[in-house]
């Protein structure tokens, strides 16, 4: 059966178990994590492997995906006995046959989840040109065409359990296991990975194989098998799966709320509109200080004389660095495109006003002389002058920010 309890197409089996055990010596004595295990499951099923923890689920869910071989037992998967086999021909089985989605996701926390789902093309040696084609297809089949160049922490984590979907299938692979896909996410979130993961089984044919403990999410599956201390107990094929989309959709619209207010008088808010912190905004004058001082030192120092604009260079990179680093590790984190605009604006407005003030109270003298002579008697010169700076001085920090929050200045820790 299809995961929606449709018909699915069943070619024969994909993955036959023939009295298959599993010990371990603790060097405190045998355990035996699995006992005599016969399963045989076919092209296109959508299996639901469930039991506690000790129970031996995970540890069949290992010899299913090539990553650790039976003591005892025959496995065959597509046909090839690969239970024998040594570690380096497992590995290429594992690459051809199988996609792993794990609960922990295992992106990689600076890489964008384009080059996150490219990963496994690149072992196999794909050309960049292809490997890119195929990741894009990847991620538009999981509904993240428009996610390419966001890094994990710029994601929600169901968006990221997507991503490792994505990379599970850029290669293909007939067979899909997922040990708890959906234990780090909500119900909501839940809902949206497993009706992902439905209608991949249902459309495309692909046999899934997922791990769980929770009798909910197995619930989704076509097929739900019981494990208890090592040895298979129960196997029921499910008529009517639940249908996750269907679940999904007979939720209550979701609602983001402010968390600084207490639970009993929320208040819905956009996303995009949440409020800065004010320490961002003594971040980046801290920017701008530093920034200053590298630039008169690289004048003074190694030049031998001032460079103009040097500092100016310099402190937006060190207000975008500065920033964009508090914003990681406070909010967990990088800046949102209207959070960048507003710290651009409002920090440059106040930096103008902050040195005009200072400017009007040191006196005229203060002012630099061609543009005192320029603005004296042309009020509406001197107010478009002001205006022009604001908006250079935001977009040239709104550009740097939005460097930053990409990750084209930093290098990448792969």
């Amino acid at each position: 059966m299809g995961a929606d309890g449709g018909a699915a197409t069943v070619t024969g089996d994909l993955m036959v178990l023939e009295g298959v055990a599993k010990d371990y010596d603790t060097g405190g004595g045998l355990v035996r994590a699995l006992r005599d295990i016969d399963l045989n499951i076919a092209h296109g099923e959508f299996v639901a492997i469930v039991g506690t923890s000790g129970s031996g689920k995970s540890t069949l869910m290992n010899i299913l995906g090539c990553l650790d071989r039976p003591t005892r037992g025959r496995y065959l998967l597509a046909g090839v006995e690969v239970g024998a086999r040594p570690n380096d021909a497992r590995a290429i089985v594992r690459n051809r046959l199988v996609g792993f989605i794990f609960q922990g996701f295992n992106l990689l926390p600076r890489t964008t989840a384009l080059e996150n789902v490219e990963l496994p093309l690149q072992y196999r040696g794909v050309s960049a040109r292809e490997r890119r084609k195929r990741a894009e297809a990847a991620l538009a089949a999981v509904g993240l065409q428009d996610r390419i160049d966001h890094t994990p922490n710029m994601l929600s984590g169901g968006q990221q359990q997507r991503v490792a979907i994505a990379r599970a299938l850029v290669t293909d692979p007939p067979l899909l296991l997922a040990d708890e896909p959906t234990g780090n996410l909500d119900t909501r979130t839940s809902l949206e990975v497993l009706a992902l993961l439905q209608r991949l089984n249902r459309d495309r044919g692909i046999t899934i194989a997922l791990v769980t403990h929770e009798h909910d999410i197995a619930a989704c599956a076509s097929r739900v098998i019981t494990f208890r201390d090592g040895r298979m107990v129960s196997d029921v094929r499910q008529a009517s799966p639940l249908d996750a989309a269907a679940a999904l959709a007979a939720l209550p619209p979701p609602q983001h709320f402010d968390a600084a207010k207490p639970d009993d008088g929320r208040v819905a808010v956009s996303p995009s509109r949440t409020r800065i912190p004010p320490a961002a905004y003594f971040t980046m004058l801290a920017g701008t200080l530093v920034g200053g001082l590298i630039g008169y030192m690289y004048g003074a120092l190694i030049v031998g004389q001032p460079v103009p604009g040097a500092g100016a260079v310099a402190g937006f990179a060190c207000e975008a660095a500065f920033s964009q680093a508090y914003a990681r590790r406070k909010l967990g984190r990088a800046l949102s495109w209207d959070e960048r605009a507003r710290l651009a604006i409002y920090y440059s407005l106040a930096l103008l006003l902050a040195i005009s003030a200072g400017l009007a109270l040191a006196g005229s003298g203060a002012t630099p002389r061609p543009l005192r002579e320029a603005i004296e008697g042309r009020p509406l010169l001197g107010v478009a002058l002001a205006f022009g700076l604001l908006a250079a001085s935001s977009c040239a920090r709104m550009l740097t920010l939005w460097l930053f929050a990409r990750g084209r200045i930093p290098s990448k820790a792969h």
